[in-house]
């Protein structure tokens, strides 16, 4: 017989024989915010043969409380893989507190915080309990955001819960919103020549690597702004080699800035690079 623990108030019970007779059998049994002497009490009545019998749990219900916002410190971040941990902060204001106690103490009262990863992430799972703030009605905790984490968008669930004690846990309506696992992007630039006689052509070139590495086929927006203009100009798009390096020409008219722009994506941070030529 062996015991897993997550945390505190949530338990996995598995019972198991390593040696079945005929007619024994094995049987398995979740328990959700179980202390120890709701544990010790279940393992008085496993019989011998290491089965377990339990009812069916009953429908979960909804609690008489919103929960009216919930928010995350940031939705970005920009780690490398190798990178170590930055923490998540998360609150939740709820219309009312949460009980703690109705005819007996809860086993569990508090928002719950359910993190999930991208699909390639392997399946990615994590949840964290929020602490009431005070006797108010927001709650705050947070979670770790890993270097070593896949890359990409992360599914984030914030939801009351109250479990009385050996009943059916109670839930509040539920607030979905996202955060990002993104690489670091370096882009560089350099326009030549420098200065350039006006109607020659410029060349606009660099290399774009994400995370220390080579970024492929990756497209580049180049865009000029002269002197005492107030914004910038499109003036086209390339992509980067197998090497990464880009390059593209243009025709010099005016002096200004140079400017080349990766747009990033949900795994991967934008980037920019400026260079200022003369034309003469």
């Amino acid at each position: 017989m062996t015991f897993a623990f997550r945390n505190p108030n949530v338990c996995i019970l598995y019972i198991e024989r390593d040696h079945l007779r005929s007619g024994e059998s094995v049987a398995f049994f979740v328990m959700t915010a179980m202390r120890t002497r709701t544990l010790a009490a279940l393992l008085a009545a496993v019989p011998a043969a290491g089965v377990l019998v339990a009812g069916a749990p009953a429908q979960a219900a909804e609690l008489d409380i919103t929960l009216n916002s919930f928010t995350v410190s940031r939705n970005v971040f920009v780690l490398g893989s190798k990178a170590g941990c930055t923490n998540a902060i998360f609150t939740a204001v709820l219309s009312a507190p949460l009980p703690t106690e109705v005819d007996g103490p809860f086993e569990v009262s508090t928002v719950v915080v359910d993190i999930s990863g991208p699909p390639v992430s392997g399946g990615f799972r994590d949840f964290r309990y929020l602490a009431q703030v005070g006797s108010t009605a927001t709650y705050r905790g947070s979670a770790p955001i890993c270097g070593k984490y896949t890359a990409g968008r992360y599914t984030v669930t914030a939801y009351g819960m109250v479990q009385p004690f050996r009943e059916a846990a109670q839930y509040t309506n539920r607030i979905n919103t996202f955060l990002y696992v993104k690489r670091p992007s370096n882009l560089t630039l350099n326009a030549t020549p420098e200065p350039v006689v006006k109607g020659r052509k410029i060349t606009t070139k660099g290399a774009l690597r994400v995370d220390g590495r080579v970024a492929a086929g990756i497209p580049v927006q180049v865009y000029f702004k002269a002197n005492g203009a107030k914004a910038y100009t499109y003036k086209g798009t390339t992509r980067t080699n197998s090497k990464g390096f880009y390059s593209t020409k243009f025709t010099a008219t005016r002096s200004g800035v140079w400017k080349a722009v990766y747009a990033g994506g949900p795994a991967r941070s934008a980037a920019a690079a400026v260079d200022a030529v003369k034309v003469k």
